[in-house]
């Protein structure tokens, strides 16, 4: 069957609905900001603010608004982060983004291939649209995304702070530390 529809100058991009990523023209946008946080989440000991803040920018309005709901309402139950809520979130992510990145790298897979044709380099795609993020529900992928987000901060956080607790550990000398893990075990006993 050779249906003019499903061509490689495809008019299937045109059956996106508007509540869908494509429908609303930000398939490349989200399948950029999915991959950029699959990157931050394989060294989170090494998200800086300045990571955070251009990973904040790239997010549009309606996302940064769910994010900071989310992340006040989280942050309410919050004082220590401890390490096996940390691997919890760890687990849920890792999760996620086994089905959602694929789909973030098959689109920029296919919009490269398809700029390929567009200049008659390619003669076809090796990835089709469907196996891409264009045809995902907006509000799915976006809660998604935020849970990805929410998570990602828990986990640099603990990461950070385990970081500042073992520079604090390693400036005391070791009566100074005895005298600290002393203080911290009264307060508990108290």
């Amino acid at each position: 069957m050779n249906d003019a529809r499903f061509g490689t100058k495809s008019k299937l991009m045109a059956y996106a609905p508007p509540s869908s990523i494509g429908g609303s023209a930000l398939a490349l946008h989200y399948a950029n900001v999915i991959i950029v946080i699959e990157k931050l989440l394989r060294y989170p000991h090494l998200v800086g603010e300045e990571a955070r803040d251009d990973l904040y920018q790239m997010l549009p309005t309606s996302l940064r608004v769910s994010l900071r709901t989310h992340l006040k309402s989280y942050a309410k139950n919050l004082a220590i982060y401890d390490a096996p809520l940390a691997h919890d979130w760890k687990e849920t992510l890792d999760g996620i983004l086994r089905w959602l990145a694929p789909l973030a790298h098959n689109f920029i897979r296919w919009q490269s291939e398809r700029n390929f044709e567009q200049h008659q380099i390619v003669n076809r795609t090796n990835v089709l649209l469907l196996q891409t993020l264009y045809f995902a529900d907006r509000g799915k992928t976006e809660a998604a995304i935020c849970e990805l987000l929410v998570g990602m901060n828990y986990i640099c956080r603990y990461e950070h702070q385990q970081n500042a607790l073992l520079d604090c550990a390693s400036s005391f000398d070791y009566e100074d530390c005895m005298q600290w893990q002393l203080q911290c075990r009264a307060s508990f006993v108290n």
